[in-house]
C-alpha cells in the first residue's frame, strides 16, 4: 500500500517493559472541515513496527466516531500504515506513529470529495462583491463574553485577503485567508465568498510555488460549495505541477464533459482554457524528463497540445483578453520547447 511520507524507522534496542500504544482517527470532509457526508468508511491499517507484530486489519466503521487502532508493544514506537476509504471522497494514505504507552489523536484526517461527483456543469449566477466594515468588539466584551451571533459572520480575515491578493502581495493573502471563519452555509452570501476567497488562497500559493500548500486548498476548495470551472482549472495546474500528471488530466477531463450545458460563449473560453492547461501540463513532464527518449517524447506532445490551444483560440471572435495572454505565453513556451529539444 502506498503512503506518503513514512517515518524513520526507531532503532532496534533491548525490549522494555510491554505498554499499550494507541490511535485515534477521525474522518472528516476537507473542504468543510464537518462531517463526512458518508455515513460510513472503510479503514484498513497493518503495523510496520515493531516488526514482530503480525497485525492488520479491515474494517466498515461509522463516520461520525474516531476510529481506534490498540496495540500492547515492547519496542520504543507504533508504526502504522493506514488507509481511509468512503464512497464520495478520495482515499487518503498516511503513516502514523505513537510512542509506548501514549495515545495520539484524536488525528483528522481530510478526505477530499472525488470530483466526478463535485463538478457542475454550470457556474452559480454572478454574486455582487461587497465588502462589508468589518465585524469590532462586542460593548462590553471581555474574557468570557459570547460574541452577537446577530452580527453575521466575521469577514475580517477574508476581506484582508482579498485586499493582500488585489496587491500581489501573496504570503500576506495566503495567511489571512487561513485565519477565515468557516460559514454555517455554503449556499449563504458570505459561503460564496468563502469559496472564492479558497479559490483566490490556491492561486496565491502558486503564485509562491508552493504548489503542495495549493493543491490542498484546491482541493477543498473543488469540494466546498458550487465551484466555478477555474477552481477545476487552477486544481488541475496544481495537480499537473506536484507530478500527478494523470489526475490532473483526469480533473480537465470532467470540465470538458460538462461543457455541452454551457452557452456557446463559455463553451469556447472554458474549452480553450482545458486545452491551454493540457499543453502546461505536458510542458511540466518535459521539464521533470530525465531521458532522452522521455524528452522528445514529453516535448514533442507539449509542443502539439500548445499549438492546438493557440490554433483554436485564435479562431474565437473576439479573442477575450485572458485567453490572449494564454496565446501569447503558449508561443513563447513552444519556442523554448524546440530550443531545448534541439540542444540549444
Amino acid at each position: 500500500m502506498a503512503c506518503y511520507g513514512p517515518p524513520e524507522m526507531p532503532v532496534e534496542g533491548p525490549l522494555g517493559h510491554p505498554e499499550a500504544a494507541e490511535i485515534l482517527v477521525q474522518a472528516v470532509d476537507a473542504g468543510t472541515g464537518a462531517a463526512l457526508s458518508d455515513a460510513e468508511v472503510t479503514v484498513r491499517y497493518l503495523v510496520r513496527s515493531p516488526i514482530t507484530l503480525d497485525a492488520s486489519s479491515v474494517e466498515r466503521v461509522t463516520s461520525l466516531e474516531p476510529y481506534e487502532i490498540r496495540h500492547v508493544i515492547q519496542e520504543d514506537m507504533l508504526v502504522v500504515e493506514m488507509r481511509v476509504e468512503a464512497s464520495s471522497y478520495h482515499r487518503l494514505d498516511t503513516v502514523l506513529a505513537v510512542p509506548k504507552g501514549s495515545t495520539a489523536g484524536p488525528l483528522t484526517m481530510r478526505l477530499s470529495r472525488r470530483l466526478d461527483l463535485v463538478a457542475r456543469g454550470d457556474d452559480p449566477p454572478p454574486q455582487p462583491t461587497v465588502e462589508p466594515e468589518p465585524v469590532g468588539p462586542v460593548p462590553g466584551g471581555g474574557r468570557g463574553t459570547l460574541p452577537d451571533t446577530n452580527r453575521g459572520p466575521d469577514r475580517a480575515a477574508l476581506i484582508a485577503g482579498n485586499r493582500a491578493f488585489e496587491r500581489g502581495a501573496w504570503l500576506e493573502a495566503t495567511e489571512a485567508y487561513a485565519r477565515m471563519q468557516l460559514p454555517d452555509n455554503p449556499d449563504s452570501e458570505y459561503g460564496r465568498e468563502y469559496q472564492q476567497a479558497l479559490l483566490r488562497r490556491g492561486v496565491a500559493h502558486m503564485n509562491r510555488a508552493e504548489f503542495g500548500a495549493a493543491l490542498e486548498v484546491l482541493e477543498s476548495a473543488a469540494s466546498y460549495g458550487n465551484p466555478g470551472f477555474q477552481t477545476f482549472l487552477r486544481l488541475a495546474a496544481a495537480q499537473c505541477a506536484v507530478g500527478r500528471t494523470e489526475e490532473g488530466r483526469g480533473t480537465l477531463a470532467q470540465l470538458q464533459r460538462g461543457l455541452n450545458r454551457r452557452t456557446q460563449n463559455e463553451q469556447l473560453l472554458v474549452g480553450a482554457m482545458i486545452n491551454y492547461e493540457r499543453g502546461l501540463c505536458s510542458h511540466g513532464e518535459f521539464d521533470r524528463s530525465e531521458t532522452t527518449r522521455e524528452r522528445v517524447r514529453t516535448g514533442s506532445a507539449a509542443i502539439q497540445e500548445l499549438q492546438s490551444f493557440v490554433d483554436f483560440g485564435e479562431r474565437i471572435d473576439p479573442v477575450p483578453a485572458v485567453v490572449q495572454s494564454a496565446i501569447e505565453d503558449a508561443r513563447g513556451r513552444i519556442e523554448l520547447i524546440r530550443r531545448r529539444m534541439a540542444g540549444n
